[in-house]
């Protein structure tokens, strides 16, 4: 266990581009565009399930079903289909967002990438758009 726990210490002193090498070594594929510290948490977590013989099956069916604390809600699920208005309100001020294809959105006659990017351009700080827009508490 020594071992598994020495290379975990490894996995976080990485740099970023060392941990993306990494996760190509042992998954051979290119990284998710995640935060570097949460690749180095997947490799950690990978590390300890080869090490102690995987995960059981109880949390394997939790897994594969999307059971959790997000109850099985996926990303994909959060972001209304093409065509779908959206109003919150903020600081006073009423907003009124469409939605576009693919995740895009309009307001005030400018498109933004996400409602992520949306919600940034309102407050001025970072949100998660889906919670800003109240798609999820």
């Amino acid at each position: 266990m020594a071992k598994v726990e020495t290379h975990v210490a490894v996995l976080a002193a990485m740099k970023p581009t060392e941990l993306k090498a990494e996760w190509r070594r042992v998954h051979g594929e290119e990284p998710p565009l995640v935060a570097a510290s949460l690749l180095a948490r997947s490799l950690a977590f990978d590390l300890q399930c080869s090490a102690q013989g995987g995960t059981g099956e109880r949390m394997r069916q939790r897994l594969i079903s999307g059971a959790g604390p997000g109850g099985g809600r996926t990303a994909a699920t959060l972001i209304p289909p093409s065509g779908t208005q959206l109003v919150r309100e903020w600081g006073g001020v009423t907003h009124h967002v469409l939605m576009e294809e693919k995740g895009r959105c309009s307001y005030r006659g400018q498109s933004f990438a996400s409602l992520s990017a949306l919600a940034r351009h309102i407050t001025g700080a970072h949100w998660s758009g889906p919670r800003f827009f109240g798609l999820r508490p």
